[in-house]
């Protein structure tokens, strides 16, 4: 009889400090050192702004000048410059000869003449740089970093648990 209460004792004792009940030790993740991952793209965008502002600033300054002096000359050649870019050039060629009775100076004449010529390059060259700025878009180098923490391999441990009033399994693990 006292061998059938020692049984019960330590079932009774074994029953109630039973390992399920106990929470598992939570086992510690590994995990790879930080990875930082570096990617350097390069993008279009609009027309390049550098270029276009100075395509803009040329061509408004030497279709101003013609505009003015296309304003205020006598002379009925001077005011074919009020067309851009290919005034000037109608201008050059339509222009009255030079010395004699009635004409201005040859000396003026070629200074004009010059002058025209620079204010017609001017315009031109604007043109050109206003166009090529829609040709050529502008680029960017973006860089974009990412900072990523992985495991380094997978860990899952499978323990018994108690759920609720019962018993069950618990995962843990790292992925």
């Amino acid at each position: 009889m006292k061998s059938v209460v020692t049984v019960l004792a330590v079932s009774a004792t074994w029953t109630s400090a039973g390992r399920a009940q106990e929470r598992p030790p939570v086992a510690p993740v590994e995990t790879a050192p930080t990875q930082t991952r570096t990617e350097t793209v390069s993008e279009r965008g609009g027309p390049s702004i550098s270029e276009l502002s100075s395509g803009i600033i040329t061509l408004g300054v030497t279709y101003g000048a013609a505009a003015i002096v296309a304003a205020e000359s006598p002379q009925s050649a001077d005011h074919r410059m009020f067309i851009p870019v290919v005034g000037p050039w109608m201008a050059l060629f339509n222009r009255p000869g030079c010395g004699g009775a009635t004409g201005p100076s040859c000396g003026m004449e070629t200074a004009y003449m010059v002058l025209i010529v620079a204010d017609g390059i001017g315009q031109a060259l604007g043109s050109l740089t206003i166009i090529d700025a829609f040709l050529h878009p502008e680029e960017r180098t973006v860089t974009h970093s990412t900072i990523a923490t992985a495991p380094l391999n997978p860990v899952v441990h499978v323990l018994p648990s108690s759920v609720g009033s019962g018993y069950g399994m618990l995962a843990i693990g790292a992925f």
